[in-house]
C-alpha cells in the first residue's frame, strides 16, 4: 500500500523544501507560507504512472510549471497542467525533480504588499485620459490606511494606529463618518485594481468607487474617474510577508524579451534572460510596496534597447526606469556606488540596491548591523551562488568574493 506524506508533514521531516543542503549556502530569510512547493521545469521532465514502477506517462517539456503535492520514498507527486484544460497528476524521482526544476514562490500576486499607506485622492480628466490633481479634494498628509491583502485583488482597509475598519458600502449618499468605518468585524473587502498611475478602490457588491466630496468627505460614488494614490514613507520590507519574484515563474518564463531579431522565446524569455527585470521588480515591491509590471518594464527595456543580446539587461535601464516609472510605482533614483560603507548607509536610510554579480543582478533589500549580513534576494539562483529564490542572508565577505562578487551597486529611494 502506498504512502504518502503530505508537505505539511513532509516539511517538518524533511527541512526547508527538502532541497539537499549543500545546495543552498545562506541562511533564508524566509520559507513559503503555501502548502505546496511549486516549480518550473528548467529542462524536459519525465513523468511516470505510479511511485513504484517505471512506467512513463509523459514528458513535460521545458518551462512547465508543476506543483508537489505529497511525497512517497525516493518520489514526489507531482500536478501539471493538461494541454486540454485542467490538471492531471503523476510522478517525478527526487533526482530529477532536483536537477531539472527550479523551486519559486507560488503565491498569489498582489497589487502592493500589505502595510501602511498614505492616500491622496485625484479625479481623471475624462476628455484628455489624463489626471488632473484635484487641489480641492486632497486629504490631509495624516490621512494614512493600513491595507491586509484578502486575496483576488481584494483588501482590507484600517485606519492606520485605530482599530477602525472600512466597512462595505450602505448604498447611502451622505454616509456620516460613524457609517464608513467600524469593527473588525464590520470590515468590508474591496477591490483594488490599477488605473494607470493610480487605484480605483471598488465596493464589490454595489461596485461603487470609494470617492472623496468637496467637503473632503469620504463616500462611495459611482465616479468611475475617482482614483487614489498610495504611497509610503517607510520601505515595504515586510519580514512576516516577504516575497521574492523571480524570472522563472510560469505565469511569465517564457515571456519574450528581446528586439525584433531576437523573436526566439526558447533563448530570449525571462528565464534566460530576465534578471536585470526581476532584480529591479524585487527593488521596487520591496521599497514602496508596488508591484511593478515586469512585462511593462520588459517592454520599455527592449524599446529603449537597454535589452543586450545574448547578454541580458544594460545597467543604464536601472536609472531610465526610475525616470519612466518612477512617479506611477513610487521611487526614484539615488545613484550608484561600490563601496559597502555607502550600501550600509543607504540601507539604513531606507534605500534598496541593485547589485551587479558576475553576469547577473541580484537586489539587495536590508542590512542586519547585529548580524553584520544583507538580505540578498537572487531573482534566479543557481548552486554556484548557493543562493535560493527565498531571500539569503549574506555576509560582505560573500559579496567580495567568488560568484556574488559585486561589481557595482545601484540605489532606489522611495518617492
Amino acid at each position: 500500500m502506498k504512502k504518502h506524506i503530505f508537505l505539511g508533514v513532509l516539511l517538518m521531516l524533511t527541512g526547508f523544501f527538502f532541497i539537499p543542503s549543500k545546495t543552498f549556502a545562506f541562511q533564508h530569510a524566509y520559507e513559503s507560507k503555501s502548502d505546496f512547493i511549486y516549480a518550473l521545469a528548467r529542462n524536459e521532465l519525465p513523468v511516470y504512472y505510479s511511485d513504484y514502477s517505471n512506467d512513463l506517462k509523459t514528458v513535460l517539456p521545458k518551462y512547465t510549471g508543476v506543483k508537489v503535492i505529497g511525497s512517497s520514498g525516493s518520489w514526489y507527486e507531482i500536478q501539471y497542467a493538461s494541454k486540454k484544460g485542467g490538471t492531471k497528476n503523476g510522478w517525478v524521482t527526487r533526482d530529477e525533480f532536483h536537477s531539472d526544476c527550479l523551486i519559486y514562490d507560488g503565491r498569489e500576486k498582489q497589487p502592493f504588499s500589505n502595510g501602511t499607506y498614505q492616500l491622496s485622492f485625484y479625479e481623471e480628466n475624462s476628455s484628455d485620459s489624463s489626471f488632473a490633481m484635484n487641489t480641492a479634494s486632497i486629504i490631509s498628509e495624516n490621512f494614512s490606511c493600513s491595507f491586509k491583502y484578502a486575496g483576488d485583488n481584494r483588501y482590507t482597509i484600517r485606519k492606520a494606529g485605530e482599530e477602525k475598519y472600512l466597512k462595505a458600502d450602505t448604498l447611502s449618499n451622505t454616509p456620516s463618518s460613524n457609517e464608513l468605518w467600524g469593527s473588525k468585524q464590520e470590515a468590508g473587502t474591496f477591490l483594488i485594481t490599477r488605473k494607470k498611475d493610480y487605484y480605483t478602490i471598488c465596493d464589490e457588491t454595489t461596485k461603487r468607487n470609494l470617492s472623496q466630496n468637496d467637503g473632503s468627505i469620504l463616500e462611495f460614488t459611482t465616479d468611475s474617474n475617482a482614483v487614489w494614490r498610495l504611497t509610503r514613507n517607510k520601505k515595504a520590507i515586510e519580514k512576516a510577508n516577504l516575497q521574492v519574484f523571480v524570472p522563472f515563474d510560469p505565469v511569465w518564463a517564457k515571456h519574450h524579451y528581446g528586439n525584433e531579431t531576437t523573436k526566439d522565446t526558447d533563448t530570449n524569455n525571462f528565464c534566460t534572460s530576465g534578471c536585470g527585470i526581476f532584480a529591479t521588480v524585487n527593488a521596487i515591491y520591496s521599497l514602496s510596496g508596488h508591484f511593478p509590471d515586469p512585462y511593462e518594464l520588459a517592454h520599455y527595456a527592449s524599446d529603449k534597447h537597454y535589452r543586450i543580446e545574448d547578454c541580458g539587461t544594460d545597467s543604464g535601464f536601472f536609472k531610465a526606469a526610475a525616470e519612466k516609472f518612477g512617479y506611477k510605482y513610487g521611487f526614484s533614483y539615488d545613484g550608484s556606488g561600490e563601496s559597502f560603507k555607502e550600501l550600509k548607509e543607504k540601507l539604513k536610510e531606507g534605500d534598496t540596491a541593485i547589485a551587479y554579480l558576475p553576469g547577473h543582478y541580484g537586489t539587495i533589500v536590508d542590512y542586519n548591523a547585529k548580524k553584520d549580513k544583507y538580505l540578498l534576494m537572487d531573482p534566479h539562483y543557481l548552486p554556484k551562488r548557493g543562493t535560493s529564490s527565498f531571500g539569503d542572508w549574506v555576509s560582505q565577505k560573500d559579496l567580495e568574493e567568488g560568484a556574488l562578487m559585486v561589481q557595482t551597486f545601484f540605489y532606489y529611494k522611495a518617492e
